[in-house]
């Protein structure tokens, strides 16, 4: 597939980049400032115009963003249907996974204040996901939502949809394994229009 990853400098996007290239794919790094990445393209997802003209001829877009990510997914659902794409897996958050039904970890006493902001934008930007991407075939990966951790890609690791995690608290995953698993549910057409989360 040729598949543009956003967000391509942070740490999640450039384990997803080469997760997809080691598989063959066809996958281009994109971000605000790509002086760091080879054959990098810029791109300002914040602005719909950008969006449109970087975005078109793509199979898919991964989308792995931090700060406005509500707004970044709010161009996407407006433009990319118009550029003739459809598939997108959002580089999704763990702290709008549920530990009891309606109870969501970033609402708990104990969620780490220094996460807080970034889990709220993640769980604004799969409210909206839920509400207007009908146009789109989107997928929303959460990785565990405390420890999502560094290591090895070990190649074995569960996914399931739905909002818990699939461990609870405990849940624990290494970023190449998560990346791994999001190329999977890309390369399956899973999970279409729906949130999965990712764990040992």
């Amino acid at each position: 597939m040729k598949i543009a990853v956003i967000g391509a400098t942070g740490h999640i996007g450039s384990a997803v980049l080469k997760e997809a290239r080691d598989r063959g794919h066809e996958a281009t790094g994109l971000a605000r400032n790509v002086s760091s990445l080879e054959n990098g393209v810029a791109i300002d997802v914040l602005d719909p115009a950008s969006v449109a003209e970087k975005l078109s001829g793509y199979d898919a877009v991964i989308l792995s963003v931090k700060g406005d990510v509500a707004g970044a997914v709010r161009n996407l659902i407006d433009v990319l249907p118009g550029a003739g794409v459809t598939r997108v897996v959002v580089v999704g958050g763990g702290g709008s996974l549920e530990a009891a039904p309606g109870q969501r970890f970033v609402d708990g006493p104990d969620f780490p204040k220094e996460y807080l902001e970034e889990a709220t934008a993640q769980a604004k930007a799969l409210d909206l996901l839920r509400a207007d991407g009908q146009a789109l075939d989107w997928s929303y990966g959460s990785p565990p939502p405390a420890y999502l951790v560094d290591g090895e890609r070990t190649g074995v690791y569960q996914v399931k949809g739905g909002d818990t995690p699939i461990d609870g608290i405990a849940t624990r995953v290494t970023v190449p394994d998560y990346a791994s698993a999001l190329i999977d549910v890309l390369e399956n057409g899973s999970f279409v229009r729906e949130r999965f989360s990712v764990g040992y």
